[in-house]
């Protein structure tokens, strides 16, 4: 181990602008009581990140730091530490020279990770210095998420012994782990896939579905039972689909999940949607509306009266947008309800109802009571049928505003659906007041986010000039977003207000594509203009655009 320079990494920290004087006596009044590293009270004081933290002492013991970010290992490289020592003692291997293996390592000066090492491999062991995320992000990458091995591993040494995952602790906590690593990937979703050998466990990642790990189909009935027993569900009944919710709390968090059994061929598979309230409530700009439209939307909620309906298929966001709407117009003045199928998450303050159809509560029933108790605000979760959209018009008439979601591929076509559903176009035009329509596109990787010029295929696509270069900007794939080039999602959107050309032309009962370019003419921005805008930005990539509008909205 290289000895501590001679200067203090207090010293390094306040030279480098890290910290400053107060900071660091405050830490050493800390450190004489907690006894631990003065860098490591740093970090839980709030007061350094651990980044900067590794930078000094890299440079205090000699010692290389490397950003795992953009490193990428050699399969030949992997295959020299075992699975065990990697994941017990948190270190990675990343290149062996001359008999010398270079090892990433969150702590210097912790001697077990590197004698671990240098015993199952026989070679001179170099350290080199990572944050701890990137090295938890990068030993998940390359060696799976679990210490339960895929059922097609060709190293005898990892198998995981089969008797031993019927023990209930071991189930216990194979549950925990896969919960706990779909939090850190923040996905929204949980699949556990029973197949013919194995059992195919996927989360889904800004709107995509990735596979993390194969575990041994002889533990999916005591995995399934876990589960059923976590949501109160019947662990006998196997032949008919379940829902369920769970509360999950772990060391630093609390997690609703809502689970869905559906039996298969092979077993039963099992969806758990991951339901956490700060996914839900978000700023309108952070959700990805333009100043422009914003303010259009904003002016459309003055009043207190009219229906506001926001389309899209399902996974668009639409609950997120209304729900953050919400939020931003909760007073204690305010009165707001809502019938939701399900309710997803529960917000403070807001009453919130659920579809029970057993019981006989429809989005219709609901709807009815609602209007008896006094509500200034009604968000009703699916216009679906008919009677749902009467009740919301006549809501609307008396004095109400509601909001609700349509599924319909673009805003125009919301008029026509309620049309169709035998609205009476002068109902539909003194009630609505606009339709949002909605996409989530992924955002790019900060961290490994790159310009380019766009190529004249490229721009043809969403019929954009190729006489004068275009800069766009694209993720190259890194650690941070498991090579994907994406890391997090935002909406594009178009709005359409009602306005009397547009009312004549419902009134006139026109067809959707003429509402559309009437409001197109009038300034509308529709969803690939603003799917171009955000790319132009930098916030997305032009082929996710193209991916996620498909060709019939590439117009």
């Amino acid at each position: 181990m290289a000895k501590i320079g001679k200067q203090t990494l207090g010293q390094l920290l306040i030279q480098s602008g890290k910290i400053d004087e107060h900071q660091l006596k405050n830490a050493l009044r800390e450190q004489k009581i907690s006894n631990d590293y003065l860098g490591n009270v740093l970090i839980q004081m709030g007061e350094l990140d651990e980044k900067d933290r590794n930078q000094s002492l890299s440079h205090q013991l000699k010692i290389p730091y490397i950003d795992l970010g953009h490193y990428s290992l050699d399969a030949d490289v992997i295959k020299l530490v075992p699975k065990r020592i990697v994941r017990e003692f948190k270190v990675l291997p990343l290149f062996e020279l001359q008999g010398t293996l270079n090892i990433a390592i969150t702590d210097p000066l912790d001697d077990a990770p590197i004698n671990a090492v240098r015993e199952v491999t026989g070679l001179k062991i170099e350290p080199i210095i990572a944050t701890s995320i990137d090295l938890s992000n990068a030993i998940d990458l390359h060696y799976g998420m679990s210490n339960f091995v895929s059922t097609n591993s060709d190293n005898d040494s990892e198998q995981t012994n089969m008797e031993d995952l019927f023990d209930e602790a071991r189930v216990v906590d194979l549950v925990d782990q896969i919960i706990g690593q779909s939090q850190k990937y923040k996905a929204s979703d949980i699949h556990i896939e029973p197949r013919e050998h194995d059992i195919r466990v996927r989360f889904r990642i800004d709107g995509q579905l990735q596979e993390f790990q194969s575990l041994p189909l002889s533990i999916a009935k005591p995995l399934i039972s876990r589960l059923k027993i976590m949501a109160n569900m019947d662990i006998a009944e196997s032949r008919k689909p379940q829902d369920g919710r769970i509360l999950f709390l772990s060391a630093n968090s609390r997690l609703d999940l809502r689970i869905s059994t559906y039996p298969t061929l092979h077993g039963e598979k099992s969806v758990l949607r991951l339901l956490n309230i700060s996914d839900a409530i978000h700023s309108l700009a952070d959700l990805g509306f333009e100043p422009g439209p914003l303010a259009l939307y904003k002016e459309m909620q003055i009043g207190g009266e009219g229906i506001i309906l926001v389309s899209g298929p399902t996974g668009s966001g639409k609950t997120t947008t209304l729900y953050s709407t919400l939020h931003n117009l909760e007073t204690t003045g305010v009165n707001i309800i809502t019938i939701e199928d399900p309710v997803e998450y529960d917000l403070e303050n807001i009453n919130q109802a659920q579809v029970n159809v057993k019981s006989g509560v429809t989005f219709a029933s609901a709807l009815r009571a609602i209007l008896r108790q006094d509500p200034d605000i009604i968000m009703v979760g699916e216009v679906r049928d008919e009677e749902t959209v009467e009740l919301a018009v006549r809501a609307a008439l008396t004095g109400h505003l509601v909001f609700s979601t349509i599924h319909t591929n673009d805003a125009a076509s919301g008029f026509t659906r309620l049309l169709n559903w035998g609205i009476e176009p002068f109902l539909i035009t003194s009630t609505v007041k606009g339709i949002i329509a909605q996409r989530l596109v992924r955002r790019i990787c900060k961290t490994c986010k790159e310009s380019y010029e766009a190529s004249p295929v490229e721009l043809k696509k969403v019929n954009l000039s190729t006489e004068k270069p275009i800069t766009l900007y694209r993720g190259k794939g890194c650690l941070s977003c498991r090579n994907t080039g994406f890391s997090g999602r935002v909406a594009i959107y178009e709005l359409l207000v009602m306005d009397d050309e547009i009312a004549q032309l419902i009134m006139d009962q026109k067809p959707g594509y003429l509402i559309r370019e009437k409001a197109i003419e009038k300034g509308m921005v529709t969803l690939l203009e603003n799917g171009i805008n955000k790319a132009k930005d930098g916030e997305t990539s032009l082929s996710e655009i193209i991916e996620t509008l498909g060709s019939t909205r590439l117009i």
